[in-house]
C-alpha cells in the first residue's frame, strides 16, 4: 500500500506547490470515491428493486392460483381436489411473499437508505465543504 501523504492544516494555509499537489490528489480521490459510491448505490438499488419485484410477482401468483375455482370449466365441475391443492399452494406462496416483502424492507432499511444518507450527508456535503475550505485557505 502506498504511503499516505497528509495535508497538515497549518501547511494548507500556505500557498505552496506541495499543498496544491496534495489538494489536487485529495480532490481526485474524492471524485473517485464519489463515482464508486454512486455505482455501489445503483447496484444496491437494483438488488432492492429485484426483491420488490419478487414480492409483487409472488403476490400476483397467489392471486392467480386462487382464481382457478372461479373459472367455469364445462368438464371440470366440482373438482375439489385441484381447488384444495391450489389453495394450499397459494398459502405457501403467500408465506413466500411475506418473506420477500420483509427482505425488501430490510434491504431498504439496512443497505439502501444508509448508503443514500452517507452519499448525501457525509460524502457530498463534507467533501464539498473540505474542498471549498481548502481552496479558500490557499487563496488567502
Amino acid at each position: 500500500m502506498p504511503a499516505v501523504h497528509r495535508l497538515i492544516l497549518e501547511e494548507a494555509l500556505q500557498d505552496s506547490p506541495q499543498t496544491r499537489s496534495l489538494l489536487s490528489v485529495f480532490e481526485e480521490d474524492a471524485g473517485t470515491l464519489t463515482d464508486y459510491t454512486n455505482q455501489l448505490l445503483q447496484s444496491m438499488q437494483r438488488v432492492f428493486g429485484a426483491q420488490n419485484e419478487m414480492s409483487l410477482a409472488t403476490q400476483q401468483l397467489s392471486k392467480q392460483l386462487l382464481e382457478y375455482e372461479k373459472q367455469n370449466f364445462a368438464l371440470g365441475k366440482d373438482d375439489e381436489e385441484v381447488i384444495s391443492t391450489l389453495q394450499n399452494f397459494a398459502k405457501v406462496v403467500d408465506e413466500l411473499n411475506s418473506l420477500h416483502t420483509h427482505l425488501a424492507n430490510q434491504l431498504a432499511d439496512s443497505m439502501v437508505y444508509p448508503m443514500i444518507q452517507f452519499r448525501e450527508k457525509d460524502l457530498t456535503g463534507n467533501i464539498r465543504y473540505l474542498i471549498i475550505s481548502a481552496h479558500t485557505a490557499v487563496l488567502f
